[in-house]
């Protein structure tokens, strides 16, 4: 068996140099991320030749790496489910169920989230799935009185915050991560809601952490000191007893709620569509942790499967609507893209991406009243096949 190793500094080496070869000819075809590197995913489909596709040698772990860079390469194209088989958590929560029972995990950190002024909700970069679980509190933490939601991904430019808070949308250069499609999303609901965006992370290799909470504390806690906050991390930047969460209980004398989704791998012996927490039998005041010094709550995902041909987790987190094929005008694999219309829709991020392997009658894809652009392309060759307008006006 396979055995992968983690390295956030690996993933984030890896997926750096990819993205700027990719944004650098994104402007005039934003469809050129999926095919600038390979034709569709079928380049990943060994280790050797993952490993040729990485622009230097040297200090990055040739396995890890590359597993860990195709895997975040699939996310950002829109294929979830070959980004989840190539890395997945480390504890199965099967082997716990002895002790603790399944339970829906948003209730539960909605009541958690009432004690504190911060919340950290982390991510495996690879795994978009994540960012449906902060996009499902976007709404109940802003009942609560959070108004800030700071983004480790978001580019630290000051011009890329003020841009984001004032149209809504995100663009190939606001960020690595943010290029994926559920990002792009998190970032439009959260803006819709009346969240004010926060960019944090300089990316200093020196007092990192301490760094961002002191760029948190300024832009957030100096003009407001009851504020409260919600923050969407990646992998151990949540860690209590280092990293930011340590800082930020130091500086501020807050102690966050810390939620890691990454430790846990997915239950296969339960299906459904929304995070779930591992409760005690004993107490339903317990909640299992798989690090009790460093976060407080693992949360875990049921099974994914196919629901009409997307992953649950999508199909439970978005309103989705049957979208004919007919665009792809009988050319597979097909990819698909959609964004909202605006005067700057070539670089928008989509905010759906999915590739059509063969022929179908219909597609659901995410749903908004805004002003939409639905655009095919051939999954092998990159060429330009359709593109429609779903709704009139522009943006």
């Amino acid at each position: 068996m396979l055995r992968i190793k983690c390295s956030t500094v690996a993933i984030f080496l890896a997926c750096s140099l990819l993205s700027t070869k990719l944004i650098a000819n994104s402007d005039s075809n934003p469809a050129s991320l999926i095919f600038a590197v390979n034709t569709d995913k079928r380049v990943y489909e060994n280790t050797q030749s993952l490993e040729a596709q990485l622009p230097i040698r040297g200090s990055l772990d040739s396995s890890s790496a590359s597993i860990q860079y195709a895997a975040t390469y699939h996310s950002i194209v829109g294929n979830y489910f070959e980004a989840e088989k190539l890395i997945s958590g480390v504890i199965s929560p099967d082997m716990l169920l002895n002790d603790y029972r399944l339970v829906p995990a948003l209730e539960v950190i909605k009541q958690k989230s009432m004690k504190t002024r911060i919340t950290m909700v982390n991510e495996a970069y690879h795994n978009a799935k994540h960012r449906a679980l902060t996009i499902a509190l976007l709404q109940p933490l802003y009942d609560q009185g959070y108004r800030y939601l700071a983004l480790e991904a978001l580019s630290s430019q000051t011009d890329v915050e003020q841009q984001v808070n004032k149209h809504g949308f995100t663009t190939y250069d606001h960020g690595i991560y943010t290029m994926e499609a559920t990002f792009a999303s998190l970032i439009f609901e959260a803006k819709t809601i009346g969240y004010e965006i926060i960019s944090y992370d300089r990316e200093s290799q020196d007092n990192r952490a301490k760094v961002a909470a002191l760029e948190l504390q300024e832009k957030v806690f100096n003009s407001n000191p009851d504020a409260k906050l919600l923050i969407h991390l990646g992998f151990s930047q949540l860690d209590e007893q280092k990293q930011l969460a340590s800082e930020l209980k130091q500086q501020l004398q807050v102690n966050p709620l810390t939620i890691d989704q990454v430790r846990l791998s997915e239950v296969h012996s339960e299906t459904g569509d929304g995070p779930l927490l591992l409760e005690r039998v004993t107490s339903t005041s317990q909640h299992y942790s798989s690090d009790p010094e460093r976060f407080d709550l693992s949360v875990t995902w049921p099974k994914t499967i196919h629901v009409e041909n997307r992953p649950s987790w999508i199909s439970s987190t978005f309103r989705l609507k049957k979208q004919p094929l007919s665009i792809c005008k009988q050319t597979f694999p097909c990819y698909l893209e959609l964004a909202f219309f605006t005067k700057e829709s070539n670089k928008l991020v989509p905010i759906d991406k999915i590739t059509i392997e063969k022929p179908l009658e219909q597609v659901h894809l995410k749903h908004y009243s805004a002003p939409l652009t639905l655009t095919s392309y051939n999954a092998i060759t990159g060429e330009l096949i359709a593109q429609k307008r779903l709704n009139k006006k522009q943006l």
